[in-house]
């Protein structure tokens, strides 16, 4: 953010600090309070009043409720909501008078029922005006009593959550492997966040767990730099005929068919490094007993020499994924084609029919451990976009006589966009026509025919829009033995027209590589994405690097010298991968480049950080002091005590006698650290009850858990250190909201705040919710709350937007691919639309609320309620029946509810959910508008008439906008402080 002039400045106090304003958006503004106010202890830290008399004025509460309130609610609350009968959740009877907690919030509640003279309801017996007066006054005494009561604060101790726990070992140890999975997974508090420290339990069973982490990621950072790594480094070329000496061995494998071994050439490498390494070699020698002709049944010993029974290539889903369009995959000289998936199309639907069509590349070899670096020689090809129709009939038409085939050169009058159709005196001899026109290839799937004839009854099929050179150019077709092939028509386009609007859209799409790795078996492979997909932009051949750690995949256990050939196959798989339905440009695939384990550096990061460069480095004892002293302070967040390092060095000088090896001393008193108490938790030390400021390094660590997830980094720990982050905490926060590891803090805070968790888990029955698609919708709410708070947004938005945070698969999801062209960048889209924009309407949200195949004004009420009005409903009493199922094909949904509402002891609590969640019904399961028209009509509590979810976004950003600032605050308040808020404190937000 930009400074302002003082004079743009508006100060609010709190407890001696000045928070600017600035003009920030309350979202970002609240990022700014929670960040200084937790510099300020372990309570949010605003100014409290302290009465001396407190104490006296709460005994005399007390006294005074149990003389004359308690007797009241006696008369006329116990019976419905007493320990017997406890309508809509609530008891009375357990008040005490007291200024705890839990009291204040439910007396919070009664104060309501009374000041709306709610309750009593009107068929009960009612107090009379006095005792409801004397009651009502006595709540709003106590309630005044509790927001100035001064709570003891005694510090925190709070475990690391599990991704916590993953990204410290990560930016403290350079370990990307997800070691912390083996711990089981963090559980929920009421408010719906995995860091609240009441949850973050610690059982036994996870302390051997963490030993056992700690050994492995010490085993992986650690390495012994007086030896050179061994790198495995291979190389496959690919391209028609790049193969010169290729092998005439048979070689069979079930499942793809493996290319002819001209089109690709496997051989071995030396990458380029700034260190010297020792070149892994490959195994070439084999010899099997069985399996060597794929699943048919062989015995007989046979010997196999060459990198090509080490290393196969071969397509997946050449004839069926992405057929809808063209070949999916097509050798030319410069390389492999690659075209991504595409749906089939079919009596007017679509469906994915096959596979996804894939370079794989079975292989017996790979490393067991560290990272995997699988890097693609790619090219956006120069390709042409495959249209619908033919081209109208035009005086610049040239008609080119391609009879059975043959090529034919044509002369074009001037550079510029022509489209080609081709003609057949009766059904062609393929469903497939492929082209070579000029230097390059096309491929088109035809329609089933026969397509309208011509005048002359022939059948002209649409084939190509495309730009090309003025002056000569060749051109041959082929399909299949070229039967009744006759002609080709090549019409010039006007730059203004539909077709020419077609074409430069698909210009603009771009295709995006992603590398698939698992295991090869009987019934084909198991792939899982291997990093992120990559977008091939450039239509030169440039490399893309994809990394990742080989334990997050699976392996096989086999033996060495299995005796069966297709035992203990890896597989790595190229994709080009669709966004949407939309045609994408092919990917020109020229070579991949296998190298692993992967070092960027010798030694690696990790270990150099640990055993960083000094003077006393022959000087063992005083080295490791240094290099213990170094490494607890960054592990404990904070300088280690003398005792603490004192500790740690004792484990060092034992281990050092007995093994006499300096770095595995070291390492004995490095899982100690990894292990200890103040490694896993955040910990806020007290001296007392009373508040307290954080320490330098207390803050610095809140401020990076809350808003990195990680710890703090070497700026944060500098200024911790020097004394000045306090006063920095507002440039601090503008930096870790631009860094990049602010996603770990969106991607765990909005993820369960609302609850996407659900949306992961329901199983919605519409084909176009596919896996991919599915894994898309799931970031939307996360990028849109992120693109909020760093452009610094009004709240409102959060609600009712005139734009969304889609990327091409999210936007073709909701049917305006056409207005996006980012690929899988999410960037915000204007949506022209009445019922999108906003996180109430988007579909990981709205199909998450429901069974997944019907809508649920019942889930999604509640959600409302409790996320975002934060209005949360009280758990459902015991054994509360279902929806009623009889008559369920004949009555709506609406009415079952209705019945429902009208059971005993169910009418209460609805009343306050289902208005809110009815606004929903226009949308279906999977998140998307229904396509009859629905009554999605709803009466609010407040007696508010909705009509639908757009005059409920607008209601809610207008009329009830105080209300979801209160509930985000609070949201992030307990986020951010790791704990459930004290009554004071949701009363002064």
């Amino acid at each position: 953010m930009s400074q302002l002039s003082p004079s743009e400045i508006e100060n609010y106090r709190v407890e001696g600090f000045v928070v600017p304003e600035f003009r920030l958006s309350l979202m970002m503004r609240a990022i700014w309070l929670h960040a200084l106010v937790l510099s300020l202890g372990s309570s949010l830290g605003f100014a409290q009043e302290k009465d001396r008399n407190s104490e006296l004025v709460a005994a005399q509460l007390e006294s005074q409720f149990r003389e004359t309130v308690q007797p009241v609610l006696k008369r006329y609350c116990y019976r419905c909501h007493g320990a017997k009968k406890m309508k809509s959740g609530v008891r009375v009877d357990i008040l005490d008078g007291s200024l705890e907690d839990k009291q204040l919030f439910l007396l919070k509640h009664v104060h309501k029922q009374l000041v709306d003279e709610a309750m009593p309801p009107e068929d009960e017996r009612q107090p009379g005006m006095e005792e409801r007066k004397m009651v009502t006054e006595w709540v709003a005494q106590a309630l005044r009593e509790g927001e100035r009561k001064v709570r003891a604060k005694n510090g925190s101790v709070r475990r690391l959550t599990v991704a916590q726990y993953h990204n410290t070992l990560r930016d403290l140890l350079g370990v990307e492997d997800r070691l912390a999975d083996l711990l089981p997974a963090d559980g929920f508090s009421k408010e719906g966040f995995k860091n609240n420290g009441d949850t973050l339990l610690l059982m036994p069973r996870m302390m051997e767990t963490y030993f056992e982490i700690a050994e492995r990621a010490l085993d992986l950072c650690l390495v012994d730099e007086s030896r050179k790594p061994r790198i495995q480094c291979f190389r496959v070329e690919l391209g028609s005929g790049v193969n010169k000496n290729p092998s005439a061995d048979h070689v069979e494998l079930e499942g793809p068919r493996i290319l002819p071994r001209a089109d690709y050439w496997v051989h071995e490498v030396l990458p380029e490094k700034p260190f010297s390494f020792e070149p892994l070699a490959m195994r070439k020698k084999y010899r099997f007993n069985e399996g060597y002709k794929g699943n048919a049944t062989v015995r007989g010993w046979r010997d196999f020499e060459g990198l090509h029974h080490s290393v196969f290539a071969a397509i997946i889903g050449k004839y069926t994924g992405g057929y809808n369009y063209g070949r999916t995959a097509h050798f030319v000289p410069e390389g492999l084609l690659l075209r991504p998936r595409s749906p089939e199309t079919k009596n007017g639907s679509t469906e994915v029919r096959g596979p996804a069509p894939t370079f794989s590349m079975p292989m017996r070899e790979l490393p067991k451990s560290g990272i995997l670096q699988v890097t693609v020689e790619a090219a956006r090809y120069d390709d042409g976009y495959l249209p619908d129709t033919r081209a109208p009939a035009s005086e610049g038409r040239i008609v080119v006589d391609i009879a059975g085939g043959k090529e034919a050169t044509v002369e074009l009058p001037a550079a510029g966009i022509y489209q080609i159709d081709n003609v057949w005196t009766g059904q062609p001899g393929d469903d497939v026509v492929t082209a070579d026109i000029g230097k390059r290839t096309f491929s088109k799937r035809l329609k089933p025919f026969p397509p309208p004839p011509d005048p002359d009854g022939n059948l002209v099929g649409p084939f190509l829009v495309a730009r090309f050179p003025g002056g000569p150019i060749t051109i041959k077709v082929g399909c299949g033995n070229g039967r009744n092939l006759k002609e080709a028509w090549i019409t010039p386009v006007a730059d203004d027209s539909e077709v020419a609007r077609q074409l430069a859209s698909f210009e603009k799409r771009v295709p995006h590589l992603s590398v698939h790795m698992g295991l090869r078996t009987d019934v084909g492979p198991r792939l899982s994405r291997f990093d992120v997909p990559k977008p091939v932009p450039s239509a030169t051949v440039e490399r893309y690097s994809f990394r990742a750690p080989v334990s997050g995949f699976a392996s096989q256990d086999t033996e060495e010298d299995n005796p069966n050939y297709l035992s203990g196959l890896k597989e790595i798989g190229i994709r080009s991968e669709p966004t949407d339905d939309r045609q994408i440009p092919r990917a020109l695939i020229r070579a991949i480049e296998f190298e692993g384990p992967y070092h960027e550096t010798w030694p690696p990061r990790g270990h150099a950080d640990i055993f960083f460069p000094s003077p006393r480095r022959d000087d063992p004892p005083a080295y490791a002091r240094e290099v213990l002293e170094r490494f607890a302070t960054r592990a404990f967040r904070r300088p280690p005590t003398d005792g603490e390092l004192e500790s740690l060095l004792a484990v060092w000088r034992e281990s050092k006698e007995q093994t006499g090896n300096f770095q595995r001393s070291i390492r004995n008193a490095l899982l100690v650290v990894l292990t200890s108490p103040q490694f896993l938790y955040l910990t806020e030390e007290s001296a007392g009850p009373q508040a307290e400021p954080l320490s330098p390094h207390e803050l610095a660590a809140k401020l990076s858990y809350f808003l990195w997830n990680t710890t703090p980094d070497e700026k944060l720990q500098s200024l911790a250190e020097s004394g000045k982050l306090r006063a920095a905490v507002p440039t601090e926060v503008d930096r870790l909201v631009a860094d990049d590891r602010f996603a770990q803090f969106t991607g765990e805070f909005v993820h369960q705040w609302l609850s996407l968790d659900k949306f992961d888990v329901v199983n919605v029955s519409w084909e176009r919710m596919k896996k991919e698609t599915r894994r898309e919708l799931r970031k939307e709410p996360i990028h849109f709350v992120t693109h909020l708070i760093r452009e610094n947004l009004p709240l409102r938005n959060l609600l009712d937007s005139d734009f969304i945070v889609v990327n091409d698969v999210v936007a073709g999801y909701y049917g305006i691919g056409d207005r996006t062209e980012h690929g899988y960048a999410f960037a915000p889209v204007r949506h022209e639309s009445e019922t999108l924009g906003g996180v109430l309407t988007q579909v990981a949200i709205l199909s998450g609320l429901t069974d997944g195949h019907e809508s649920n004004p019942v889930k999604r009420g509640a959600w409302v309620a409790r996320k975002i009005i934060a209005e949360p409903p009280e758990p459902p009493p015991p054994n509360v029946p279902d929806l009623p199922r009889e008559n369920r094909e004949k009555k709506t949904l609406r009415e079952r509810l209705e019945q429902h509402r009208n059971q005993d002891g169910c009418m209460q609590c609805h009343e306050k959910i289902d208005p809110w969640g009815l606004p929903f019904e226009q949308f279906d399961g999977a998140g998307l508008l229904k396509k009859e028209k629905v009554d999605a009509s709803t009466t609010l509590p407040d007696k508010t008439e909705i009509v639908d979810a757009n005059a409920l976004k607008k209601y809610l950003a207008n009329d009830r906008i105080d209300q979801v600032a209160f509930s985000f605050l609070k949201h992030l308040a307990s986020y951010a402080t790791g704990r459930t808020l004290t009554f004071n404190e949701t009363e002064y937000l």
